[in-house]
């Protein structure tokens, strides 16, 4: 008839309109995710909160090795320490950690200090040195030569696997070392050889496995060698002058510093003392028993960390259902784990293989970097279980774990792959953070 409207017009055209209306809304939005001005600060921000979110929770409840370090902290403070507990009865004012050195639990301490003897307090300084980390990784990718969009994978990969988020919100040693030592890395790769030795000495004073990460500066500075060597037949004297200013500078400043520690937190005569203790420590830490299974207890030997074996339980509060006198569930409210992103751990074997194909064919200099790093922050742990039975846990993984984020995002923008595949791996790997996240409901 002449004149009808047909019913099903009207109804088309809202929903036209209605798509129409979200997507100019949604515009700007998608326009500012392609931005990695924009992109960069809002992940930045974002593992900023999560690692800040319930940061004292559990309240007064200290977390797998807090008990040791944070107990070391109220022990220099002169604060009580409760009986039973790691430390008590020792004397006040002086370090009792001393297979350690004692800046790491200096920080702890002043954190403390200034907040009192909360959890706030315990972890900020691993808070603080855990967004140093990232941003230290965000510029050596830079430093290398990559794009900012690979920096902002990397970093993100890093940011969100597990191991490396829970150390960045504990009060243990582990990050505040490895935050300076990066810090080193990249002022090594921006050719200032002296400040990269004073970081990296610092990050020593703080843990002595730390002092890994030089050997894997002075490999890169040999690969650069052997090149003018291959290309030239000579030896670049500069890049041997380097190597020695950043030998000379971590010396200097790590004899001296634990001197002056020493001197005022610790009962030993000279800095050379406390260095023969500490590694007298460390090689006495042997495997006395055989092992039975996969893992023993909660140790765990290298080559099974590639593999997130032998995961810690660091601190687990559950809520138990019963049905009479039968537990029926028991429901994890709180779960933190040593262990990896699983879907990081899942493509350490692809990623790697392709990096060093990368680094040794295209001699791409971020994956020379990534390479080093791995290697010499993993294979001595091979060497000291393989030679000496060192006890060994799988969190001693985590400095090597940039350079696996940083393979991570080689593999995914250098390889050619297809985009949906990278999207895809990006979103497995945000369910894996979000499967292990600690807190399993909201306290």
């Amino acid at each position: 008839m002449e004149g009808r409207v047909d019913s099903g017009d009207a109804p088309a055209t809202d929903r036209g309109s209605r798509w129409s209306g979200l997507a100019s809304v949604a515009a700007p939005f998608a326009t500012a995710l392609r931005d990695p001005g924009t992109v960069l600060p809002l992940l930045f921000i974002a593992a900023l909160l999560v690692r800040a979110a319930w940061i004292d929770v559990p309240p007064h409840t200290l977390i797998f090795d807090e008990s040791y370090y944070v107990n070391a902290a109220r022990t220099l403070l002169g604060w009580p320490v409760a009986e039973g507990a790691p430390y008590a009865g020792s004397p006040p004012f002086l370090d009792p950690n001393t297979e350690h050195p004692p800046l790491g639990k200096l920080a702890i301490a002043a954190s403390m200090l200034v907040f009192g003897d909360t959890g706030l307090a315990w972890r900020l300084p691993s808070l603080i040195a855990g967004m140093i980390a990232l941003a230290a990784v965000y510029s050596i990718v830079r430093a290398a030569g990559e794009t900012v969009w690979l920096a902002i994978l990397a970093v993100a990969f890093l940011a969100f696997d597990n191991l490396t988020f829970v150390h960045g919100r504990l009060g243990t040693l582990d990050m505040l070392a490895l935050a300076p030592v990066l810090v080193g890395a990249w002022l090594a790769l921006r050719e200032r050889w002296t400040l990269a030795g004073v970081a990296i000495a610092l990050g020593v004073l703080v843990k002595l496995t730390a002092g890994f990460g030089p050997i894997a500066v002075l490999l890169l500075l040999a690969l650069r060698l052997l090149d003018t060597w291959r290309r030239e037949r000579r030896l670049d004297v500069a890049d041997v002058r380097h190597g020695v200013v950043l030998v000379v500078a971590f010396g200097v400043v790590f004899v001296a510093g634990l001197w002056l520690l020493d001197a005022r937190f610790t009962t030993f005569a000279t800095p050379l003392d406390h260095i023969r203790h500490m590694l007298e420590y460390g090689a006495s830490l042997k495997e006395t028993t055989h092992r039975e299974g996969i893992c023993s207890g909660i140790s765990s030997v290298p080559w099974q960390w590639p593999f997130n074996d032998c995961q810690i339980n660091y601190l687990r509060v559950a809520v138990t259902v019963q049905s009479g006198e039968t537990v029926a569930s028991s429901i994890p409210t709180v779960d933190f784990r040593g262990a990896l992103n699983p879907i990081l751990a899942g493509a350490i074997p692809l990623a790697s293989l392709f990096t060093f194909w990368f680094a040794w064919r295209g001699g791409n200099p971020l994956a020379r970097w990534a390479v080093a790093w791995g290697l010499a922050n993993w294979l001595p742990y091979v060497v000291l279980s393989i030679v000496n039975q060192r006890v060994t846990y799988l969190y001693y993984f985590l400095p090597t774990i940039p350079a696996v984020a940083i393979a991570a995002a080689i593999l995914l923008l250098r390889s050619g792959l297809p985009r949906f595949v990278a999207w895809g791996f990006i979103a497995a790997f945000a369910i894996g953070f979000l499967a292990y996240f600690p807190f399993r409901v909201i306290p």
